[in-house]
């Protein structure tokens, strides 16, 4: 299985206010049983790849639960169908983007939308797909509540396979999406008064071969006898 994932983007805006009920909705609640809106077959499809993509994706939410549901997996999470197959996390310029979206859930409370789409010449066979995410209120949850959850979506629509360089990529993207969320939070801006704050320290090591930096010193070399330097 050949997949891709594109994006996956983990909103920040805070509540105006998480009075006891939302509270208890959020933390305290048991996950909803999901009550589908499933899309309508378009009728508009005018090629093979989206009447398969349609049809194969047709029980996603359902499998996609069920795992999260798994008695070893214990998750929260869970994934209910939408009604529309018009992506609105890509570029509609060339107009509207066909694909199935999802209301994601934590407990009872909608804190997202998941959207999947076929790549050019979808097959069964060969089941390319975009897949994009928006989760709102992520820091009211712990990071490895959002990690596993978005490795759980990420394992449905990649190659799961440890070492592939789809599931590496997936890490990367989302490793590299709650840092962010972290790292705007954390940050301190330009408007604010900086007197007396932390403003952060960076340390790091690394080990490992300079080649890449011998190849291009060697370059260099090169190029400046060439220029007469």
């Amino acid at each position: 299985m050949i997949n891709t994932i594109a994006i996956i983007a983990l909103w920040r805006r805070k509540p105006d206010r998480l009075n006891k009920k939302a509270a208890k909705l959020l933390w305290r609640s048991d996950p909803i049983t999901p009550k589908h809106e499933p899309p309508d077959f378009p009728t508009s499809f005018d090629n093979d790849y989206d009447r398969r993509f349609f049809a194969d994706f047709k029980d996603f939410a359902d499998v996609v639960n069920w795992w999260l549901a798994d008695e070893y997996v214990g998750s929260r999470w869970r994934l209910q169908d939408l009604p529309d197959t018009d992506r609105r996390m890509v570029d509609h310029r060339a107009g509207p983007v066909f694909g199935r979206r999802f209301a994601i859930f934590y407990n009872q409370t909608r804190l997202g939308e998941l959207e999947i789409g076929p790549a050019h010449r979808y097959s069964t066979e060969a089941p390319q797909v975009y897949t994009s995410m928006e989760i709102d209120w992520v820091r009211m949850l712990s990071f490895s509540i959002i990690r596993d959850f978005l490795a759980a979506i990420a394992m449905h629509v990649t190659d799961p396979r440890p070492n592939s360089t789809e599931a590496i990529a997936a890490r990367q993207h989302i490793l590299g999406a709650l840092i962010e969320v972290l790292w705007n939070n954390y940050r301190l801006s330009e408007n604010k008064d900086l007197d007396g704050q932390d403003w952060g320290e960076v340390a790091l090591n690394f080990q490992g071969s300079a080649e890449w930096y011998i190849d291009r010193k060697n370059a260099w070399w090169q190029n400046r006898g060439a220029i007469g330097g």
